[in-house]
Order: structure tokens, then sequence, then C-alpha cells
């Protein structure tokens, strides 16, 4: 899927260079899962691909946000996205603290 739109500045720059190896702002192991994570979704066809791994814990954020779904970075922060399934595109990429 394509990604049309990002709220996170640090994902963004991994975003448009997924070759960087360092981003301020995050430590190595948080910028090596972001970045794998960024990959599984542009090749992903639908938001359920990514149950694939389960240590990302996958899930759409229902009833309150959906549409929306969540990947676990680490034990307090989440990559959050909103899938447009007839448009095959992923927008408001975003990484949140849940706690």
């Amino acid at each position: 899927m394509k990604i049309v739109s990002v709220k996170d500045k640090r994902v963004r720059a991994l975003v448009e260079n997924p070759n960087r190896t360092s981003v301020k702002g995050l430590d190595a192991l948080e910028t090596r899962k972001i970045v794998e994570m960024i990959a599984a979704i542009t090749v992903m066809n639908h938001p359920r691909d990514l149950l694939a791994v389960p240590s990302w814990k996958c899930h759409e954020l229902s009833p309150g946000r959906p549409g929306f779904w969540s990947l676990v970075v680490t034990r307090n922060y989440r990559l959050t996205f909103y899938v447009d399934q007839r448009a095959q595109e992923v927008s408001v990429l975003d990484y949140e603290d849940y706690h």
C-alpha cells in the first residue's frame, strides 16, 4: 500500500529514506523496528497481513477509531495508521505513546 501522509516527523524521515540507521529521538531498536514495519506496510494487501509477525500485536483500534490499526514498537509506543482499503492507501502514520 502507498503511504500518503505521515504525522510524526521521525517516522517521516524513515519513510522518505528507509536506509537511515539513526533518527534523532529514536534509539537503534526503535528505528530498526519502525523501518521493518514501514516495509511490511508498503507491501501488504490488508492490515491483517501484518498478523504474520506476532510480536507486533497488530490490531484495529475499534470501536473508538475504526479504520485505524496499531503495531507495538516498545512497551509504551505504537505505530498507528489509517487504512483506506478501497484506495489501497495508508495515511496518518504516527508514533504514539499509549501510556
